[in-house]
């Protein structure tokens, strides 16, 4: 176990958790997880509002970022801070001797990410992405049917997250900075990683982006493609889409999968349902893709069953990662290359050309 941790009744050990933010992040994806997870106990939330003392009456808040890196009983930080204030806020709480879980997107530039996990080597204390949409239940649907052959080998990948906001009103600071901001970072970080996890470091990037919004500074919406020998994948969001097509389109040569409609989990959660509670997860049957497979010359076309969703695996893995040594599912190198792919499809929309990634 490593020095300093606190264990609970059974001499397991429980880590104290700082939240740096609570916005929508803060609220909805990091503390109804530590909340209920008995192996953190949520101990402070840097904020400056009132909705984090009145949702947790129990856990200490403080405008004080300082405040909460000083203190000693802080194990391990989560940043949900701004994006463009992601880097400046990790790299505090590692000199402070925490360990750091970032939310996406890692940080605004590959400089700065490689910073951070320098870093975070150096100080001996650990850096995590939190990409948690590979627990997406649609994702963790299509990994199994690609793991398991049922659609060949994939020559045909489309992952679209498609909204209709007409107007910036939502999250509008992400559309009134060009450093980190924009659709890309905001919901293309997430597909990226999503499609670079199945299939590994494309050849190349072309991408077009799309400012369509008025007093938007930057993407709002883009078209991107990732370069790979005998596959195409087409990775697209907008925010003028009012009726949803298709979340994935995957085709291979034995098959093909085609699946509507988001993961539950964030409207779940925006319902304040908590996380483990009986139905959380789970999809409407009628949600469920259709899979069209003639493996082994056995046809099948129907209604595949939806894996459940569950964001609290990223945080157990960030917790048996701390305190037993575990893999790591997402590695910094891997939200590295990720921030690298960002930036090549931005200089592929400015020079219209495929960039190539070294």
């Amino acid at each position: 176990m490593p020095k300093g941790i606190k264990t609970g009744s059974n001499n397991t050990p429980i880590l104290n958790v700082g939240i740096v933010g609570f916005g929508l992040s803060g609220q909805v994806f990091h503390a109804p997880f530590i909340d209920v997870n008995p192996h953190f106990n949520l101990h402070t939330i840097v904020t400056s509002g009132t909705l984090a003392r009145e949702k947790y009456s129990l856990v200490k808040t403080t405008p004080s970022l300082d405040e909460l890196l000083a203190n000693p009983e802080i194990d391990l930080v989560i940043v949900c801070s701004p994006n463009a204030l992601h880097f400046q806020h990790a790299i505090a709480a590692l000199q402070a001797g925490k360990h750091v879980i970032v939310e996406k997107p890692f940080t605004v530039n590959s400089t700065e990410a490689q910073n951070l996990i320098d870093l975070s080597h150096k100080s001996g204390k650990l850096v995590f992405p939190f990409h948690n949409r590979r627990w997406d239940s649609d994702f963790l649907t299509i990994k199994y049917l690609i793991a398991q052959g049922l659609l060949g080998k994939v020559v045909d990948y489309e992952s679209r997250f498609d909204r209709y906001t007409p107007s910036i009103k939502r999250a509008g600071w992400k559309y009134q900075q060009k450093e980190g901001g924009g659709t890309l970072f905001d919901l293309g970080i997430h597909l990226i990683d999503q499609a670079v996890s199945l299939f590994g470091t494309p050849g190349g990037v072309f991408c077009q982006l799309y400012n369509q919004r008025e007093g938007s500074v930057t993407d709002d919406s883009f078209d991107l493609k990732l370069i790979y020998p005998d596959l195409d994948v087409t990775i697209k969001a907008s925010v003028f889409v009012k009726e949803p097509g298709p979340r994935f389109q995957i085709h291979g040569t034995q098959g093909s999968f085609v699946k509507y409609g988001l993961d539950s989990q964030e409207a779940q959660l925006k319902l304040n349902t908590k996380p483990g509670t009986k139905g959380y997860g789970i999809e409407p049957a009628s949600q469920r893709g259709i899979l069209n497979t003639g493996l082994l010359g056995k046809e099948f076309r129907g209604r595949y069953k939806t894996f459940p969703g569950d964001y609290m695996e990223f945080f157990n893995n960030v917790y048996s990662v701390i305190t037993d040594g575990s893999e790591m599912v997402i590695k910094p190198e891997e939200a590295l290359l990720n921030i690298r792919i960002i930036e090549a499809a931005r200089k592929s929309d400015l020079e219209k050309r495929i960039i190539q990634l070294e």
